[in-house]
């Protein structure tokens, strides 16, 4: 059973500037954007986010202390009631990436809903939440600490549910008053309406005791799956076995809602020997397609599949594009000794093109959202090739935490959208 809660919500001060005060997930924030959030004095990435060159112990002082300047100035005010909350994100997608998506699934803007609330914490995989992706340690503590410290969730950890009738969406379109066309616009004005790196995020506050009473009931016999936020879940399971915290945030969103998109993270790899590679592509191999161009083509020839085993690999060597065909013998062989079905690619291209090749990964393979950004970071000759991936489904996730009930690499699925820092929070009472 899912047990859900209403909470009373930590909000930006809706009299300020909030689109100054709001920043990315702190995961997600590099060097160069830390500094251009920072500038804001009250932006709440002086709380969130880490700089990368500040020791961990100097950052959970600093963060608190910054939290209760916030608290003191009341930048970050508290909701009166316990409630339920709707998170609305419209977004758009950059060409480079949407190129990646079969065209009849191409929107010129998306705009997801999410339910945002308290969600009892259980182990992962046990009953009825399950996630995904490995965690580090080190960094499951870093937000354990930087949590008990500040006693404060500071984003709601993104999950997804599967529901045929689309009854808890139909409910948070309902409520709102309006259907999700690109130009629509909700009856209800937003607690939190704020701007964030291109993208729109709202927040609608649901009070009512019966309609609470009603979701609560609805989501109790769902199976929900964690997208983004698995250091902070880790932490959270990590403050209920010491602190006796039951609860930590988490917005949920349906499955099946288009404005829910799964893409992939693409390879670039440097300091290899290149007749190392070639023979590896050579043994286990056949070259497809081949351009000069980087274009629609590519991306079609890489999404033909004719059967299950029929996996396909992009690459870029600086001077053409390739989609190389693995054989099909061999896919069924390497399956048999992982016992796995899902992420097939995945273990293709790191156990034949990468590892084989590789001395540090930890050094020589970048990670990279953008096709676009792997594609320069060779062109400009800081790596030497890059390998670009299909995207898996929903679906495939949910049977490797459900069923198969194993966790995929890190920077193995990138979800959209993301949620922001600062838009809705809970204090830890």
């Amino acid at each position: 059973m899912v047990d859900i809660r209403p909470f009373k919500a930590t909000v930006l001060n809706p009299e300020l500037d909030i689109d100054k005060l709001i920043c990315p997930v702190y995961d997600t924030i590099d060097a160069t954007n830390y500094q251009r959030f920072a500038r804001e004095r009250n932006n709440i990435i002086h709380v969130t986010t880490r700089r990368k060159d500040m020791d961990r112990d100097e950052f959970i002082g600093y963060a608190k202390e910054n939290l209760d300047r916030l608290i003191d100035s009341k930048v970050l005010v508290e909701r009166e009631k316990p409630a339920l909350y709707i998170y609305g994100i419209k977004y758009t997608v950059q060409p480079e990436i949407l190129i990646q998506i079969p065209e009849e699934d191409r929107e010129s803007q998306y705009f997801a809903l999410g339910l945002v609330c308290l969600v009892r914490v259980e182990e992962l995989g046990a009953r009825n939440i399950a996630g995904h992706e490995n965690v580090f340690e080190i960094n499951t503590k870093e937000r354990y600490r930087l949590m008990k410290a500040c006693m404060m969730n500071f984003s709601p950890i993104a999950v997804e549910y599967s529901m045929s009738d689309h009854g808890l969406n139909n409910i948070l379109k309902e409520y709102l008053g309006f259907k999700r066309s690109a130009s629509g616009a909700p009856d209800k004005p937003p607690l939190v309406d704020a701007a964030l790196n291109g993208s729109r995020h709202l927040l609608w506050e649901i009070a009512d005791e019966n309609l609470i009473e009603k979701i609560m009931n609805m989501v109790s016999d769902l199976k929900i799956l964690i997208l983004d936020g698995h250091h902070r879940y880790t932490a959270s399971c990590l403050m209920k076995e010491t602190d006796g915290i039951e609860y930590t945030v988490m917005m949920l969103m349906e499955s099946d809602d288009r404005a829910l998109l799964l893409l992939p993270w693409h390879r670039a790899i440097r300091n290899f020997s290149i007749q190392n590679l070639e023979h590896k592509i050579k043994e286990k191999f056949s070259i497809e397609w081949q351009s000069e161009e980087y274009s629609e083509e590519f991306y079609a020839q890489l999404r033909e599949r004719k059967s299950e085993y029929d996996i396909r690999i992009g690459m870029y060597d600086g001077k053409r594009f390739s989609v190389l065909r693995a054989d099909e013998k061999a896919v069924q062989e390497l399956l048999k000794q992982h016992r796995e079905g899902v992420g097939i690619d995945l273990m293709v291209l790191h156990n034949w093109l990468i590892n084989p090749v590789i001395k540090k990964p930890e050094e020589d393979v970048s990670f990279n959202a953008s096709p676009a950004e792997a594609i320069s970071r060779v062109r400009s000759r800081e790596f030497d090739v890059a390998f670009f991936l299909n995207p898996l489904s929903i679906r495939d996730v949910e049977r490797k935490a459900f069923v198969e009930r194993n966790n995929f690499p890190q920077k193995s699925t990138l979800f959209l959208p993301k949620v922001a820092e600062g838009i809705v929070m809970r204090s830890i009472k």
